[in-house]
């Protein structure tokens, strides 16, 4: 590089590094994108200053008059970057007074971790700022905030990048009085369904998302088995609809998942847009036919369960039927032993509608207090559930205790007294629930802020 250079290039031991054109040019776009941050007072000459991005983010700072800014990366490079990964940043608690993570998160195979870590050096009342391509949705906005539960955000606005692209620059500060120990606990409650679902947080982002949903079928029809299978054409997954990549994890719950061929192999594997990203599957299944072949399908947890209201033993009816194919998206898989679809009894023994089958004692657990201890409002979480009628018990449960603020995206079979197709003019004497009721269920669920399905 020609001409004069300043203090800050020459604590730079390698010279070679001034002979590239590039780097010259990032070092000035960073510098550009600085000084609007030091105008706004978040920066200053003696700011310990943080660049999870790059050594060229870090000599910006440094010819701005930063000169403590350092640079994390892979390799130590002294003195402008020094070593540490996106899950351990070699700083203090509490010690770091602004953070420029750039592109970092979107680049970041861990983000919880970058996240969890940036807020941990952050001081009270620090600064972090990210540049996303993503974003550019309520939801996956309130996805990237909720990774930041001890952060609040001050700014959100346009920028340039550096090849040209229109990227989300977001700004945010740490609460006061925010320590390390009691961000893990915040994120813990708050995140974690422990409000009911009245008081679910940020809702207006899933609602958003409700609005661009498929319409809820309002009057019932002669031939359900028809009309449900033609509307799985018209279902808007929430992947097609918002950009889910700021996620902790990604989880699949079947309730009531039968053998692994009903849905979860046939439609869930095959079917579900899962944008790239891998999800963890869990399995909860009471009956016990089904339980073997869970052992070999990887990557499944089977919860050898019934899914309840609370945890106590219950009587699992099992129906009897001639082997075929299970009811359901693309299913061909068939009914070991014959048996049809099963349903629980409640301690009493009482059950709702015609009993037939034969009767098993099943261990049954409380599925909202499971949901809450095994998910968060960082994980992206889809649920199908299909449950023989339990529904009317199992979604005012999840809706009480909150837990249902933790499910994106449902997909829920309701049972009614439905018109029976091997019957013209008779009713299923099965359930004794209306179709009307099966509508509140699910208006219920979108007013709550979660995306559900009408399923089959």
């Amino acid at each position: 590089m020609a001409g004069r250079r300043t203090h800050a290039q020459a604590a730079v031991r390698s010279p070679d590094a001034w002979r590239s054109r590039e780097w010259r040019r990032a070092v000035d776009h960073h510098a550009a994108v600085f000084r609007r941050h030091l105008a706004d007072g978040m920066l200053s000459a003696s700011s310990h200053a943080v660049c999870l991005g790059g050594a060229q983010e870090a000599m910006a700072l440094r010819e701005l008059g930063v000169f403590g800014a350092v640079a994390v990366a892979k390799k130590r490079s002294s003195p402008l970057a020094v070593a540490g990964s996106d899950h351990q940043l070699p700083f203090p608690d509490s010690s770091v007074d602004f953070i420029f993570a750039g592109r970092a998160l979107d680049s970041s195979k861990r983000q919880a971790d970058l996240a969890t870590e940036a807020a941990r050096i952050m001081k009270p009342d620090g600064h972090l700022v990210v540049l996303t391509s993503g974003a550019s949705d309520a939801y996956s906005l309130r996805s990237l905030q909720a990774l930041f539960p001890s952060l609040g955000l001050l700014r959100s606005r346009e920028a340039n990048g550096r090849d040209g692209s229109t990227l989300r620059e977001l700004v945010f500060r740490k609460h006061a009085g925010i320590s390390s120990t009691t961000t893990s606990s915040t994120s813990s409650s708050s995140l974690n369904g422990n409000n009911p679902a009245s008081n679910c947080t940020y809702r207006d982002h899933k609602h958003r998302i409700i609005d661009l949903a498929e319409p809820l079928i309002q009057e019932e029809t002669a031939k359900p088995w028809i009309s449900l299978k033609r509307n799985i054409k018209n279902i808007k997954y929430l992947p097609a609809l918002a950009d889910i990549g700021f996620k902790r994890r990604y989880v699949y719950v079947d309730v009531g998942a039968r053998s692994h061929g009903s849905s979860i192999g046939s439609w869930f594997r095959k079917q579900y847009p899962k944008q790239n990203h891998t999800f963890e599957v869990f399995a909860v299944e009471a009956d016990p036919a089904f339980h073997a072949e869970y052992a070999t399908k990887k990557g499944v947890t089977l919860l050898p369960y019934a899914a309840w209201v609370r945890n106590e033993t219950l009587m699992f009816e099992i129906n009897g039927g001639p082997a075929g194919k299970k009811k359901g998206a693309n299913s061909n898989a068939r009914k070991p032993n014959g048996r049809g679809m099963g349903r629980i009894r409640t301690s009493a023994g009482a059950t709702n509608g015609v009993s037939s089958g034969e009767l098993r004692r099943v261990p049954a657990f409380d599925l909202a207090e499971w949901l809450k201890r095994t998910v968060s409002e960082q994980d992206f979480v889809v649920m199908k559930m299909d449950v023989e009628g339990t529904e009317f018990d199992l979604i005012p449960r999840m809706l009480d205790t909150g837990a249902i603020c933790l499910v994106d995206e449902l997909f829920l079979e309701c049972h009614y007294n439905r018109w029976q197709r091997c019957c013209p003019g008779e009713r299923s004497p099965k359930y004794q629930n209306t179709y009307g009721e099966c509508l509140e269920l699910f208006t219920s669920l979108r007013d709550s802020g979660v995306l559900v399905h009408q399923w089959w």
